[in-house]
């Protein structure tokens, strides 16, 4: 199957964020919150969650996928103010 099939992109995405999560132990965000950058990249560990979350919830109540990808993109940007 072709990597673009949104069922093996599922798949894939399950996976990258199932080990990344293993890898995001308490040490390293102690550390990341003591440094500017590491602070910054906590936010955006934060911002990728909340918009992974807030898509799966969206795809769950919709069936227009027009709007869902609107309401996503609004969510973002109302995120992008926050910070």
């Amino acid at each position: 199957m072709d990597h673009t099939d949104p069922l093996d992109q599922a798949g894939a995405i399950a996976t990258a964020i199932e080990q990344l999560a293993d890898q995001l132990r308490p040490e390293v965000i102690r550390a990341a919150r003591k440094d500017k950058s590491g602070r910054r990249d906590l936010d955006r560990i934060e911002y990728a969650l909340g918009t992974i979350g807030k898509a799966l919830i969206l795809t769950d109540y919709s069936i227009d996928e027009e709007k869902d990808i609107d309401k996503l993109k609004a969510f973002r940007e109302s995120q992008r103010g926050m910070g």
